[in-house]
């Protein structure tokens, strides 16, 4: 009897797991439109979880020098002439990847695997603010907004490990990591400021891709770990391919929500 019983909750288990996934990406969604509208006329609600005041002191001899005032809040991306590693090792500009095109990323366990792209991101913006990052290789620089956060390590004796943390707080002589886990010291930080450009970010399952080289989060604004567990519906929306409309309904929220809020 308990067998029949078990097996009966194995098969409704399998037959409803999709609904209730759907249920549970439906239900975060609302929540979130909930939050949104309530950070949009009370912005104090979330900021235990936004990024620090940008640095103040020039980075370099060739960086724009900052002022003390503020910087405004900005949404963060890269620069969508990227180029980003593929499975096979070539590499592709972000503005012709595609979804479903398979990419490089990196495993908490030091390992590389392939993973596929759920989602680009894309936003259209007048200016957009960027940091240049160049390192010990002859490489192009990687260019991205202030508040991306990439895979890091201090220059120091007390950070011994590589976290995810924002480009605005890494400064010259920081290591950051390379698709061949080595260690590229930062040599230089420019600022630039384009117009009239599109900014865009790919979302992969493990929440991280290799751009020019350097492994990178997809995710900016919010620290890295805060947005891998609340993305989890919608990676795991987008991992099983249910509802194609709903997904682009969903690009166009969070593209909504971007122009209300930066």
């Amino acid at each position: 009897m308990d067998r029949r019983f078990l097996q009966f909750k194995r098969r409704l288990a399998t037959r409803h797991l999709p609904t209730i996934i759907q249920l549970v990406v439906i239900s975060f969604v609302f929540a979130t439109i909930i939050y949104m509208s309530a950070k949009f006329f009370y912005p104090s609600i979330s900021n235990f979880m936004a990024p620090t005041t940008l640095p103040t002191t020039p980075r370099s001899t060739t960086t724009t020098i900052r002022t003390t005032t503020q910087q405004p809040f900005e949404i963060g991306c890269f620069f969508d002439k990227t180029n980003i590693t593929l499975a096979d090792g070539s590499t592709r500009s972000l503005d012709a990847l595609n979804i479903g095109d398979e990419v490089l990323v990196y495993l908490p366990s030091g390992q590389f695997e392939k993973s596929r792209v759920l989602t680009v991101f894309n936003h259209q913006r007048s200016s957009v603010r960027f940091l240049d990052i160049y390192t010990t290789d002859d490489q192009d620089p990687l260019r991205l907004t202030p508040s991306h956060s990439i895979l890091t390590k201090k220059n120091n004796i007390q950070q011994s490990s590589f976290y995810y943390d924002y480009a605005s707080n890494i400064v010259i002589g920081d290591f950051v990591l390379s698709a061949q886990s080595e260690a590229k010291q930062v040599i230089n930080i420019k600022e630039t400021v384009l117009y009239n450009q599109t900014i865009s970010t790919p979302l992969t399952f493990e929440g991280n891709i290799i751009v020019n080289n350097l492994i990178a989060s997809c995710y900016a604004t919010y620290h890295h770990k805060f947005m891998h567990i609340l993305s989890i519906p919608i990676r795991y929306w987008y991992q099983i391919e249910t509802f194609p409309q709903f997904n682009h309904f969903i690009i166009h929220l969070i593209e909504f929500y971007s122009k209300l809020s930066f």
